[in-house]
């Protein structure tokens, strides 16, 4: 029965919408990269090296395909470091950073440093080796720095060292979400349990994923430099043998 009451159409309008989670990602850089790397559950050498095609990775695609629809991701973080004991390394190394900064992810860096050990063999000299410093503080710090900031958070490491940071987030904040989003071909049984809920990776996620090659940056309408793929940095395989990607949803387990 109309009141007779006169509604514009405008109102309709004014009506909004449910806003969507807030999702940052949260990335051990050399996590990953060793991961895609070395299989190292592979049957055989060949197996092992399965994954090395995929090195030019999209990481915001990449986190995009663990989006849900009430969710919408705000931030990539990709910690990393650059090798300092080998200029092409770094040189790669450095073009791909670039290349994830240019799509919108923050990079943090952390450093090497040299640390002197004594060789287990049978010659028990002393060597120097590069350890990597600050990731995990870095990682752990970061997010803490921006819990306000988000709803839900991606944790893409097999490092167990997160755990107390994970720990930590779900006493201090347990409003929040933690997912653990472990590389491809890894797992941590203890970050599952400490997270609210964990995802698996998989190789058709990778092969959706790949950067442009080149990537042009572009600076006020025109072309300011051009990131290429590393030349020794193989192309992926023309077909995989596996399931499609899938969202979140259909991989999180109740942690």
């Amino acid at each position: 029965m109309s009141t007779g009451e006169k509604v514009s159409p405008l109102q309709f309008d004014e009506v909004q919408q449910p806003r969507k989670k807030r999702v940052f990602a949260f990335i051990d850089g050399f996590n990953l990269y060793h991961a895609i790397e070395r299989f190292d559950r592979g049957a055989t050498e060949v197996d092992k090296q399965r994954y090395q095609g995929y090195k030019w990775l999209n990481l915001n695609s990449l986190l995009a395909q663990f989006i849900r629809n009430d969710e919408e991701l705000s931030k990539v973080f990709y910690f990393t470091t650059f090798p300092v004991w080998d200029e092409a390394k770094r040189l790669r190394h450095q073009t791909y950073a670039s290349a994830q900064k240019y799509m919108g992810a923050e990079v943090i860096l952390g450093e090497f440093k040299s640390k002197e050990l004594i060789c287990r063999a049978v010659c028990k000299q002393p060597f120097r080796a590069w350890e990597e410093k600050q990731t995990d503080i870095n990682i752990a710090v970061s997010m803490m720095e921006w819990v306000d900031s988000y709803d839900t958070a991606i944790l893409l490491t097999a490092d167990s060292d997160q755990v107390p940071t994970v720990k930590l987030l779900r006493r201090l904040h347990p409003e929040k979400t933690i997912i653990s989003l472990p590389p491809i071909g890894r797992g941590c049984k203890e970050l599952k349990k400490v997270c609210n809920l964990q995802s698996k990776m998989v190789e058709a996620h990778l092969r959706a994923c790949q950067l442009p090659n080149p990537i042009s940056v572009s600076k006020n309408g025109r072309q300011v430099a051009l990131l290429v793929k590393p030349a020794s940095w193989p192309a992926p395989p023309e077909e995989i043998d596996e399931e499609g990607p899938q969202s979140i949803a259909a991989h999180a387990d109740e942690a």
